[in-house]
């Protein structure tokens, strides 16, 4: 079966419903419907919850501990392997406005490269210059999605 890993961004898109959630919803549809095996990293299990706790919102916390359970995703553990991976990325990868890849962003990536998924899922323009693993937007290229929707930013409470 494929393994997609779908970036925290996504999950927070459709719980949120900003610009182009619907793309968000059908992506995690098809990632429900076995479509594909969904992989995830346990940094964005923290990334996912962390809006939720910070607005002490405890039914859309539980709601979506509830979504992610059901999603039933294959979740890999930050271990050696992944930090020294991690590491590689936070030291030779660029984001187009010449910052170093952040330390989440290189674990998730590092995740994807390390369980041979075949499409990372992302609305995060920190990916751009990613060539080991197909980088895509839900339903398009991701410089489509930069087109019609922008990108999340760093500094929205909701992500970081």
């Amino acid at each position: 079966m494929t393994i997609c890993l779908i970036d925290t961004n996504i999950f927070l898109c459709l719980a949120f419903e900003d610009p182009g959630y619907q793309h968000c919803g059908k992506l995690l549809d098809q990632a429900f419907k076995g479509d594909f095996t969904l992989l995830l990293s346990s940094v964005q299990i923290t990334e996912i919850l962390t809006p939720f706790y910070r607005a002490q919102d405890h039914v859309g916390l539980e709601k979506m501990k509830k979504e992610i359970i059901k999603l039933e995703p294959k979740v890999r553990n930050v271990d050696q392997q992944i930090a020294e991976k991690a590491a590689q990325y936070r030291s030779t990868v660029k984001t187009p406005n010449g910052r170093w890849l952040a330390l989440a962003d290189s674990i998730i990536l590092a995740t994807a490269v390390l369980e041979k998924a075949k499409i990372l899922y992302t609305i995060d323009t920190d990916f751009l210059n990613i060539k080991e693993i197909k980088i895509k937007a839900p339903e398009m290229e991701i410089t489509d999605w930069m087109k019609q929707y922008g990108s999340p930013k760093r500094s929205d409470p909701k992500i970081c």
